[in-house]
C-alpha cells in the first residue's frame, strides 16, 4: 500500500518558500505528489495558516476527500450470535466460521477468510483494515 503524503508538512514548507522540487527531494516523495497537494490547496483556497492547528489526517482528508475511502466487500457476521454460540460447550470458532461461509454462499455475498474472521471477532466485531 502506498503511503500518504504529509500534506500539512508540504503546505508548511510551501509557506516557508521551498520549491516543489525541493519539497519532493527532502521529503522523499514524487514531485507529482507535491504538485497534487499544491493544486488541491489552491483549488480550495487554503494555505498552511488555515490548517496549522489541524492534524495530519484531517488536512489530508480535507485536500483529498475521495482518497482512501474503502468499502468493505465482506458480509458482516452476526457477532452477537457468534459470541453467544462460543459460550456453549463444543462450539468452536472454526465451526461458526464454516456456518458463516455457508450462509454467505447461500445469499450470494462474499465471506471473509478464517483469519480475518478471527481477528474481527477479537476486536468485538469491529471492522478491521488489513
Amino acid at each position: 500500500m502506498a503511503r500518504k503524503i504529509k500534506a500539512k508538512l508540504v503546505l508548511k514548507l510551501r509557506a516557508a518558500g521551498h520549491s516543489r522540487s525541493a519539497i519532493a527531494r527532502t521529503q522523499g516523495v514524487s514531485k507529482r505528489s507535491v504538485i497534487d497537494v499544491f493544486d488541491a490547496a489552491d483549488e480550495l483556497g487554503i494555505d498552511y495558516d488555515d490548517v496549522a492547528d489541524s492534524g495530519d489526517e484531517e488536512v489530508y482528508s480535507l485536500l483529498f476527500p475521495d482518497r482512501n475511502v474503502r468499502e468493505d466487500v465482506y458480509a458482516d457476521p452476526d457477532w452477537e450470535r457468534v459470541h453467544r454460540e462460543l459460550a456453549r460447550t463444543s462450539v468452536t470458532l472454526k465451526l461458526l466460521h464454516a456456518e458463516y461461509v455457508d450462509a454467505c454462499a447461500a445469499e450470494g455475498s462474499v465471506a471473509m477468510g478464517y483469519d480475518r474472521f478471527c481477528k474481527a471477532r477479537t476486536f468485538g466485531g469491529a471492522r478491521i483494515r488489513t
